[in-house]
């Protein structure tokens, strides 16, 4: 690495053409589609590390592959809690998303929590699982072939899959009769904060501000309800007194933490307990619902994900999804395309020479992983392309500078990703299995910023195939 006193100051950054005295880039603002409109930026030559400045605050954004991957470097840099993450903070203050890293509860819950996504863990998880899915194909046979609504089913069925596998609770989502019901309470509230988070985090100046005060109200009452459904399906566990349990709520109220044998606190289970929900709901469904694009666009997808399944049966079990490798390549192009998380904070240990240009130590940059996981110089001339056969094993061995970084960097990864996984692979199977998609729309795929990037609502036909329903 060259040395940081030869670099270039920070202002010699490339920035969006418009610069305004005093506000800055205010003409390269995107409230709605913030990361997507700097994967533009970035696509349109700003690229591979750019600046952009709003009343004197100044954002640098890492778009390249390499220079991505210098950021991971954790001798070097750093996690730093900003942007929407930070927004969703006041949410759950001590989740292992939003707290500090100088908070010490992260890392106690992770230490507790991690037995909970063990291969031995996922296998107990996976009947639960499967039993979301067979409410899903249940509910998609019913439509008669007609449009089905992707984005709400798959809210409810991640949704119902954190509950029935981590929590041992049926939220009832995919009840008919329970439209008003408190779950589907909850996922409009979720759905609110989300939002908020994000459009919140990339608005306008002095306008933002007002429109903050507004909202406020209506948010805090939002986060109040989230906090007191989670502390409900807490005591509810709490009373039937399931001592054994070993699922993720069972951990967090029975286990103690290797290192410290303390267990977690009470308000910290609800911190953990809501993190699941939001995370792990809103990330998986993000992927699915990219994933069902692709497959009813592709019919040939469809087919060799079908290929992988055992023959004459809908029962998959534990080792059948396992074996999916094509569906695991499928849903990784998705990942590297449309990652639920678009980018991350890194902040500078020391100081540090980036791209050519001096970043002094304690300043943050972002990485843009939506940018970075398709640049060409490290993806080859075709890394805008979807194409899950790029992630076969001897394809791979093509791109040894690759950037995939879908769940996060450094101790504080997704600590899901085993879990969303499998729990992908499982509902692909077993839609694909049951249905012919197909879009009812030659709209390309567009995506919405709530947090996460996640596809605007979109239907799709799944019409009736002919399967048998046990096992030959």
């Amino acid at each position: 690495m060259e040395s940081s006193s030869a670099a270039l100051p920070l202002d010699a950054l490339p920035h969006p053409p418009g610069r305004l005295p005093i506000l800055g880039d205010v003409a390269s603002v995107d409230r709605h589609r913030p990361t997507q409109h700097e994967l533009k930026l970035a696509q349109g030559g700003l690229g591979p590390i750019f600046q952009r400045k709003l009343l004197g605050t100044q954002l640098i954004i890492v778009t390249g592959g390499r220079l991505a991957a210098q950021c991971n470097d954790e001798t070097s840099w750093g996690r730093v809690l900003l942007g929407p993450l930070a927004k969703i903070r006041p949410v759950a203050p001590h989740g292992m998303f939003t707290a500090s890293s100088k908070d010490p509860l992260w890392g106690q819950a992770r230490r507790i929590l991690t037995p909970g996504f063990t291969q031995a863990a996922m296998r107990t998880y996976h009947d639960a699982m499967a039993s979301v899915a067979d409410d899903l194909v249940t509910e998609w046979a019913s439509a008669g072939g007609a449009g089905v609504a992707v984005h709400s089913a798959m809210t409810r069925a991640t949704l119902e899959v954190i509950a029935r596998a981590g929590f041992g609770r049926d939220l009832r989502l995919f009840d008919p009769v329970g439209q008003g019901s408190d779950s589907h309470r909850f996922v409009r509230e979720l759905g609110r904060t989300l939002q908020w988070a994000s459009e919140s985090t990339n608005d306008l100046p002095i306008i933002g501000d007002v429109r903050a005060a507004l909202r406020a109200p209506g948010v805090r009452r939002d986060i109040a309800s989230l906090q007191c459904y989670v502390d409900e399906l807490i005591a509810d566990r709490q009373h039937e007194n399931t001592s054994d349990a070993t699922d993720l709520l069972g951990l967090m109220l029975t286990a103690t933490d290797p290192e410290t044998g303390e267990r977690l606190p009470a308000d910290n289970i609800r911190d953990q307990t809501l993190t699941f929900l939001i995370a792990g709901h809103e990330t998986t469904a993000a992927l699915l619902e990219v994933a069902l694009y692709h497959l009813a666009q592709n019919l040939d997808y469809q087919d060799r994900v079908r290929a992988e399944m055992p023959a004459q049966t809908t029962d998959l079990g534990y080792d059948d999804v396992v074996k999916m490798r094509f569906a695991r390549q499928f849903l990784n192009e998705c990942l590297r395309l449309w990652p639920p998380a678009p980018g991350y904070f890194r902040i500078a240990r020391t100081d540090q020479n980036l791209g050519g240009y001096r970043i002094p130590a304690g300043r943050a940059v972002f990485v843009l992983a939506l940018a970075a996981q398709r640049d060409s110089d490290v993806w080859g001339p075709g890394a805008a392309d979807f194409d899950p056969d790029r992630f076969d094993s001897a394809a791979l061995r093509a791109f040894p500078d690759r950037f995939f970084q879908p769940w996060g960097t450094g101790p504080r990864s997704c600590i899901g990703r085993a879990f969303a996984l499998h729990e992908a692979t499982l509902m692909l199977g077993r839609l694909v299995h049951a249905f012919d998609l197909a879009t009812t729309s030659t709209a390309p795929l567009t995506l919405r910023e709530r947090g996460t990037l996640r596809p605007d609502p979109f239907e799709l036909t799944a019409r009736g195939r002919s399967v048998a329903t046990t096992r030959g």
